[in-house]
């Protein structure tokens, strides 16, 4: 990630996880580090971990958290900084997150307020966190109002990517992880696109597909971030396709459903969205829901009242003076747009497009 003299490594490999700890000694002064992380993660994977890390000479603690996007919250992120100044961890100390996106954006946010901001180290191991959410800065806990509104912009010193901790994840889990993909796709690279409608869902299966995808998920990822690191240009806003009904299907569906299934639904609400508006052929459109049907995502959701679902769009990052903001595709591999939607525009487009029945 090239980010003037914040530049950090991004290594992406199939057992790099038992690098780690020589990666860490190469790139941090510290000597001590707290690892945040799920019981069933450590279970795993945690004495590869470990081990490597000790060899390095760095003394390592395990803080485990519950699964769940519970845990992504103003009091847990409060109960993790008194459990990191219980074990004495100082302004030298690395935090390391080694999970997914809750336990990344967790303790990417603490790494952030604690002593004032400590070194950071990404292990992301579900698809998801690997492709998207482990890269680029970005930290948060929820709110009751909304996910993600709490949170900071603090980039890791390290990230390290090992598609191999994949063979354990459930498939409906990595199934979930391939709609991030189907978004780089979509905004980025054709070829990937293309890739994933040959493969279909066996692209999950094959070490050396997911190590490709995972790869040209994280180049992509690093150059939007390199572009629009704090989301002020709006380029970096490409990167929520999908997201702005799919947040809004999560907090009303009280977090129950899989991040990947509510960002499928949302990438479709969107090309419908811009296919009305001119900017999407619809024959891109029905492709990408063919891609999505064949990767057995979500292409519909049952929704009991709409208002609630509009009012939680409405409390979206990207909202302004009130108005709902998409980012609307172009076509397939091709750039997408940002803009202004009308309650009314949107109430149609979920109605004809993405509710059940």
């Amino acid at each position: 990630m090239e980010l003037g003299p914040r530049r950090y490594p991004i290594h992406v490999g199939c057992g790099i996880l038992a690098e780690t700890g020589r990666l860490m000694k190469e790139r941090l002064p510290s000597t001590k580090c707290a690892i945040v992380s799920h019981a069933d993660v450590m279970e795993l994977h945690g004495g590869r971990l470990m081990e490597g890390i000790e060899e390095a000479g760095i003394e390592a603690h395990v803080v485990v958290v519950p699964p769940g996007e519970e845990s992504k919250s103003w009091e847990r992120a409060g109960w993790l900084h008194g459990a990191l100044l219980d074990l004495k961890l100082d302004r030298a100390s690395a935090l390391l997150a080694f999970g997914g996106g809750v336990v990344g954006d967790l303790a990417g946010f603490v790494a952030s307020t604690f002593m004032r901001g400590i070194s950071l180290v990404q292990a992301p191991t579900p698809l998801l966190a690997q492709v998207d959410s482990g890269i680029g800065g970005k930290t948060a806990v929820n709110h009751a109002r909304g996910k993600n509104l709490i949170g900071s912009f603090y980039q890791p010193r390290l990230v390290v990517v090992d598609p191999g901790l994949l063979e354990t994840l459930p498939r409906e889990e990595r199934r979930s992880g391939l709609a991030e993909v189907v978004k780089y796709g979509v905004i980025a690279d054709r070829e990937l696109f293309e890739l994933l409608e040959g493969a279909g869902e066996a692209a999950v299966d094959d070490a050396g597909t997911l190590e490709e995808i995972v790869s040209r998920c994280c180049a992509i990822k690093a150059r939007f971030v390199e572009g629009d690191e704090r989301d002020e240009t709006g380029m970096r806003a490409a990167l929520n396709l999908g997201h702005t009904l799919g947040h809004a299907l999560e907090i009303q569906g009280k977090l129950s459903i899989r991040h990947g299934e509510a960002v499928a639904v949302g990438m479709l609400l969107a090309a419908e969205i811009a296919v009305r508006r001119g900017l999407m052929q619809r024959g891109e459109a029905d492709r990408l829901k063919r891609l999505l049907k064949r990767l057995n995502l979500s292409t519909s959701i049952t929704i009991g009242a709409t208002d609630p679902v509009l009012e939680a769009m409405h409390r979206d990052k990207k909202a302004e003076a009130g108005t709902v903001r998409f980012v609307l595709p172009t076509g397939i591999g091709d750039a997408p747009v940002v803009e202004p939607i009308s309650d009314a525009e949107v109430m149609a487009a979920i109605r004809d497009s993405v509710i059940d029945g």
